[in-house]
């Protein structure tokens, strides 16, 4: 089994080894407990400050995960919503006002 370092896993994915820093920064947050936003990706590190290396599988596996696949996806339609009647103020009658 061969272990992806930093840059290798950057390189394989199109980011820079700093836009992939933060992806990990956000996984270690979110495997910690935090809520986090955008997307995370597994990684292996034996003891804080040693090399992060990830597997071909995991940097496959984050590729699956966040490809948009558009002919999957099912049609959308945006809500049409009926013009709502106006409710007359105060008991007046709103045909004598131009509304």
């Amino acid at each position: 089994m061969q272990l992806l370092s930093i840059e290798e896993a950057a390189r394989m994915l199109g980011y820079t080894t700093k836009g992939l820093r933060k992806i990990i920064d956000r996984s270690r947050a979110k495997a910690n407990g935090a809520h986090t936003s955008g997307p995370t990706i597994r990684f292996f590190q034996t003891s804080k400050g040693a090399p992060i290396k990830f597997k071909s599988e995991w940097i496959e596996e984050f590729v699956e995960r966040h490809t948009i696949e558009p002919e999957a996806a099912p049609s959308i339609r945006k809500k049409q919503h009926k013009k709502e009647k106006q409710v007359p103020a105060y008991g007046l009658d709103p045909q004598f006002f131009d509304v």
